[in-house]
C-alpha cells in the first residue's frame, strides 16, 4: 500500500472512532434528559397533593385563629358555649 493508501485507512479509523464516541455521549446525554424528565413529570403529579395539603393547613390555621378570636370576643369557655346550644 501506498503512503496515501495508508493515510486514507489511518484517517477513517480515527474518523470512524470519533464519529462512535460522539454518538455514545449523545446517547448517553439522551437518556439523562428522558431520566430528568420523568422525574420532573412525577413531581408534576405530586405538587397538586402538596398545594392542596398546604390550603388545608392554611384553612384550618385561619379557623382556629378565628375561633380563639372570638372565644376571646365573648370570654366563654367552651362548656357554657355547648350549654347555649
Amino acid at each position: 500500500m501506498s503512503k496515501l493508501q495508508l493515510f486514507r485507512v489511518f484517517l477513517n479509523e480515527r474518523l470512524t472512532a470519533a464519529a462512535v464516541e460522539v454518538l455514545g455521549a449523545v446517547e448517553k446525554t439522551v437518556v439523562e434528559y428522558q431520566e430528568e424528565n420523568d422525574r420532573l413529570r412525577r413531581l408534576l403529579r405530586i405538587t397538586p397533593e402538596i398545594q392542596l395539603c398546604k390550603i388545608v393547613e392554611k384553612m384550618v390555621a385561619e379557623y382556629q385563629e378565628e375561633n380563639d378570636r372570638l372565644r376571646r370576643l365573648l370570654r366563654i369557655t367552651p362548656e357554657i358555649q355547648l350549654c347555649r346550644i
